[in-house]
């Protein structure tokens, strides 16, 4: 059997923003083969940025790259990105202690990564809630080119108006 090859050209350098099926709506920069930076729109934790979340990609055919990641507040996140035909899958899974309180996420959160450790391990962690947001259209797409750290620098509220409207 050939498993696909593991090239990921498809998807490194590439910006997009996204809108989930129930109206969630986020940006992604696929930044390397180890690292991106999102920002988060609309949602139960908007506001929220990430830059350099380290994260693993896996090729699994068909334009398919499946893109995981950890983050410090206990979230497990794996997303399955069609850049061909503009669409994406989400699942992960969150801990109850976000669930509770969504806001205490809502920061950059490289900034407060020991803040964020203290509140997981305060938890309480379990139950681990499913929060499967389906599919969502990429509403915006563009290759700006991989190692930019000039692609997400600020949290949302301080685009300029419109910003996360644009379309192509």
């Amino acid at each position: 059997m050939a498993f696909p090859k593991q090239d990921f050209s498809i998807i490194l350098g590439k910006h997009i923003i996204y809108t989930y099926e129930n109206g969630w709506q986020y940006e992604y920069y696929f930044k390397s083969e180890t690292e991106g930076h999102y920002r988060i729109f609309s949602g139960s934790v908007a506001g929220r940025w990430v830059t350099d979340r380290k994260y693993h990609l896996a090729n699994i055919g068909h334009d398919l790259i499946r893109v995981n990641w950890v983050e410090p507040v206990g979230n497990v996140v794996a997303m399955v990105v069609n850049i061909k035909d503009r669409w994406l899958h989400s699942y992960f899974l969150m801990p109850q202690w976000i669930v509770d309180n969504p806001k205490l996420t809502v920061c950059h959160e490289d900034e407060h990564n020991e803040e964020m450790l203290k509140l997981r391990e305060k938890g309480p962690t379990w139950p681990m809630h499913i929060a499967e947001n389906t599919f969502a259209e990429i509403t915006f797409l563009e290759d700006v080119g991989p190692n930019r750290d000039d692609i997400i620098t600020c949290p949302p509220d301080q685009l300029p108006a419109g910003y996360a409207d644009r379309k192509n």
